[in-house]
């Protein structure tokens, strides 16, 4: 409760810290924060018309189907591949260590959640338009899910944050590990389509409760299984329970470690 309280103490600081990260990137550049909106437009528009005229897969609505699971997962592996190396990358503020050191991957994942957030509203503002989902009060659940998504990339952040500091090769395992968990992912295909011996690893998988429980109430405009949100608050727990036990016990040696 101590470490938290100082987190919310220090809520200025995090908001420093995500907007300068946004200025950062878009400084130098003729349209500045506008590639905010033009990148994402330009790359949900390019799968949509691919997927919907030119590559057609025999899933309905697939095109939604497939920028929910998509847009989901570039924000998770950019969250937790930033937050790897989040700490020896502010070394300097790291050595000073006059604020909860916890804003560090918090500052990774939030600014992640930033540019999502654009890229979701206006994927979901072309799925309305070509109907590709379906409105309803279950909308709802899209919210509550992103929630608990989001904590849940906290809490592996927080995690790999802490691992990255003591072993330096975590970025490049992530590197070489993402890519297969994002086919492990069901992203362009469903689980149904899948060998059956395969089916149980593919559930196992801990992004496909968030993916599947978000396309159940924007595509399906029903709310998610009891199932997806078991397996969300499983996952939820035993990330949350790492990620800020290991953060805790080893944030004091992050100063020399760095």
């Amino acid at each position: 409760m101590n470490r938290l309280s100082r987190v919310i103490a220090y809520r200025t600081l995090l908001k420093y810290l995500v907007l300068k990260d946004i200025k950062v990137k878009s400084r130098g550049t003729y349209l500045g924060v506008a590639w905010t909106l033009m990148n994402p437009l330009i790359t949900i528009a390019t799968y949509f018309v691919v997927f919907q005229y030119i590559f057609r897969v025999a899933i309905p609505n697939f095109v939604a189907f497939l920028l929910i699971g998509l847009l989901m997962w570039i924000f998770f592996a950019r969250a937790v591949s930033t937050a790897a190396t989040c700490i020896t990358d502010n070394e300097g503020m790291v050595k000073k260590a006059a604020f909860p050191l916890e804003l560090l991957p918090m500052a990774s994942v939030l600014y992640h959640l930033f540019y999502h957030l654009v890229a979701f509203s206006l994927a979901v503002l072309l799925m309305v338009l070509f109907r590709e989902v379906r409105l309803s009060w279950n909308l709802v659940w899209v919210v509550v899910v992103l929630v608990a998504f989001v904590g849940f990339s906290l809490a592996l952040s927080l995690l790999l944050s802490t691992v990255g500091v003591f072993f330096r090769d975590t970025r490049d395992i992530l590197e070489v590990g993402l890519p297969v968990l994002f086919w492990a992912t069901p992203i362009f295909y469903d689980p149904s389509m899948a060998p059956v011996f395969l089916r149980p690893f593919l559930q196992l998988n801990p992004l496909s409760p968030f993916i599947d429980a978000t396309r159940e109430a924007l595509v399906h405009a029903r709310a998610p299984s009891w199932s997806a949100l078991g397996l969300m608050a499983l996952w939820m727990s035993a990330a949350g329970v790492a990620g800020f036990w290991v953060f805790g016990r080893f944030a004091p040696r992050f100063a020399e470690e760095a």
